[in-house]
């Protein structure tokens, strides 16, 4: 268990149940859940202007089917961080642990893809998917104070981002928020600035990745469990990888 973990969208929503101390929760969330209809859909996106049935995930789900131990998330001594971008400023505003917890929804906002899920409002913010300002977090990491980093990543060896090349829809769903959309323009530029300081942190000894060896199959709201296990799989061998590493 590591002493401070710090993600965004759906890397946040995952170590939820690590931080819980939960062994194998994910993969149940993954093989039973995520093909659901009331985990995404597009009935979802018609009803509730949402792809993602929020409350399904962060109510219906951890209440009643999937026991998620808010106990134990209170009352470890790990640092827990999740950002989501402030649709005023573009800015990522960072929310601690205990923030976290409260009805999930600073991980909703974190988690709220744009275009595909609706502003968050919450404690005065107006609030998106963290991953548009900080698509992995390392600067973050860095800013407060860790010298060693164990970065897990979605792209393999190799990947760029590209540049978003839908400006128009932007201005149709964002035009009362400009800066949310020269976040979602740039982005592709904080991911590679982001990726090129992970890549100089493990040259010099100070960082370890964890990553996919081959591109995805898998997209955002991929509902196939067959590809979605076998990701899981792949990541869960990386990892015992990452941990041998870790040892020596």
């Amino acid at each position: 268990m590591f002493p401070y973990i710090i993600g965004v969208s759906a890397g946040a929503a995952n170590a939820l149940s690590y931080v819980s101390g939960q062994r194998d929760r994910n993969r149940v969330l993954a093989k039973n859940y995520l093909c659901l209809k009331e985990y995404v859909s597009l009935r979802n996106l018609l009803r509730h202007k949402s792809y993602f049935g929020y409350d399904f995930i962060f109510g219906t789900v951890p209440e009643k089917h999937l026991f998620w131990d808010k106990e134990i998330f209170d009352s470890t001594d790990i640092r827990f961080l999740t950002g989501a971008i402030d649709c005023t400023t573009g800015k990522t505003i960072w929310f601690e642990k205990r923030e976290i917890a409260k009805r999930f929804k600073v991980m909703q906002a974190s988690c709220s893809i744009p275009m595909l899920s609706q502003v968050v409002n919450y404690n005065g913010y107006e609030l998106l998917d963290g991953g548009v300002s900080d698509p992995i977090p390392i600067e973050k990491s860095i800013e407060d104070g860790n010298n060693f980093h164990v970065i897990v990543l979605t792209r393999n060896q190799g990947y760029v981002c590209n540049a978003f090349r839908f400006k128009s829809l932007l201005n149709l769903f964002y035009r009362q928020y400009p800066r949310i959309i020269d976040a979602i323009m740039q982005r592709h530029e904080a991911y590679n600035r982001q990726m090129q300081i992970c890549e100089s942190l493990v040259n010099q000894g100070k960082a370890i990745i964890l990553r996919p060896q081959k591109p995805l199959v898998v997209g955002r709201t991929t509902k196939d469990s067959t590809k979605l296990m076998a990701l899981y799989d792949e990541g869960h061998d990386e990892g015992l990888k990452i941990t041998k590493a870790l040892k020596d």
